[in-house]
């Protein structure tokens, strides 16, 4: 089917994507792109239904929260509607093993008090997503310089530093807090971006100290499990089964149970991340940060850009030259917007990069608080090399 070229909302010139966008007026961006969206929730309809709702409530939350400091908490009757929808689906493993435990040893009924205690404790067991290749572990003795620079970040930003810090070989970073405050970063994106953007990174780390994320509730964190584990069970029988009834009838009432908890805690979880991004800016500055924001939509090539030029795993300035190789090459007006569109899924728990950086630029302008010279950047390198040697074995075993 032939597109017409012409934006019918302001008369440019159409983004030759299918379905075709306006990047001047942003006409046509919210529409579902069916043939590169991947199918996360095994109904092609909720699909549909879970971008269109995803696409308005990210602009909604932007317009929101654009030229304007972000609050540490949310407003309290979210956070309340939040626990009141969460409480009943964390309780209702406990539940079933309790009243399995009843009807077994009061009533007799021993078939359907099995089943019921089968069901709580598949409700309660943790899923777990093994990685086989694992995190680096480091510590303050093997890397001083990098863990001092990790400390002046957190006291610029007013937050705790991390009580573990780790390496790993993803174009990443984040942090966890289960029992104790976890740093991870990733090393080709620790490679690929400069000293300014690097303490911008960690500062927004470090913001997830203190930014009162919703979804780390553990009563809001186990709702989630027991709506996953319910929701992939009923969908995986009835793939398997070929039984589009049962999908229907139990698959549907879920999903709209999970979205719904996904809608409270998501906006939530979106308000987390301006915060960090926010206490990143501070630290960083405004122009550090808008940069890294941008690297983020043009680094998905970032291991591919590698291995067509031969570069060194184990340099951090060759990541750095195919980082900039990519930033020059990529149109990053374009790439900021498919990240608004590409990004719109009630399942991504931060805002599109793209929506990020404009929201950043929206604010009052910061110079940085924290600078890093030189010298310091060359000796935390020379710490982290042996770690990128170890990443450069890992691309090999990843990619022979």
């Amino acid at each position: 089917m032939l597109i017409d070229k012409v934006c019918p909302g302001c008369a440019g010139e159409l983004v030759a994507d299918v379905p075709a966008w306006c990047a001047s007026c942003e006409w046509g961006l919210g529409r579902f792109d069916a043939r590169r969206a991947p199918r996360v929730w095994g109904l092609r309809a909720a699909d549909r239904v879970d971008h269109w709702l995803a696409f308005r409530l990210n602009r909604r939350q932007y317009d929101e929260l654009a030229g304007r400091a972000v609050d540490e908490r949310a407003p309290a009757g979210r956070r309340a509607g939040l626990l009141l929808v969460a409480l009943p689906l964390a309780l209702l493993g406990p539940a079933c093993v309790a009243g399995g435990v009843v009807l077994t040893m009061l009533a007799g009924w021993l078939g359907v008090g099995l089943a019921l205690v089968a069901l709580g404790v598949a409700l309660l067991w943790p899923h777990r997503q093994a990685d086989p290749w694992g995190e680096w572990p480091l510590t303050p003795a093997e890397a001083p310089a990098f863990f001092a620079l990790i400390r002046r970040v957190a006291d610029a930003a007013g937050t705790p530093g991390p009580d573990a810090v780790a390496l790993s070989h993803d174009v990443s970073a984040h942090m966890t807090l289960r029992g104790r405050r976890s740093l991870v970063v990733g090393l080709p994106l620790w490679g690929a971006l400069d000293g300014p953007e690097r303490v911008v990174l960690l500062a927004h780390e470090m913001g997830h100290f203190v930014n009162h994320d919703g979804r780390r509730h553990v009563v809001v964190r186990a709702a989630y499990h027991t709506v996953q584990t319910l929701y992939g069970g009923v969908a995986g029988s009835a793939r398997r089964l070929v039984f589009a009834p049962l999908f229907l009838a139990v698959g549907v009432p879920l999903w709209g149970l999970f979205a719904g908890l996904l809608v409270l805690g998501g906006r939530d979880s979106q308000r987390a991340e301006d915060l960090a991004d926010q206490v990143a800016t501070r630290v960083g500055g405004t122009a550090a940060a808008a940069r890294l924001l941008d690297a983020l939509v043009t680094l998905d090539g970032l291991y591919p850009a590698m291995g067509a030029r031969h570069l060194n795993h184990a340099d951090p300035a060759d990541w750095r030259t195919a980082a900039g190789q990519l930033r020059a090459s990529t149109d990053v007006g374009l790439a900021r917007l498919r990240s608004v569109r590409v990004d719109a899924s009630l399942l991504v728990s931060h805002p599109p990069a793209g929506l990020r950086g404009r929201m950043v630029r929206s604010r009052p302008q910061h110079p940085p608080a924290l600078v890093v010279d030189d010298a310091e950047w060359a000796a935390i390198d020379a710490e982290l090399a042996p770690w990128f040697a170890r990443l450069r074995a890992r691309v090999r075993e990843l990619h022979p």
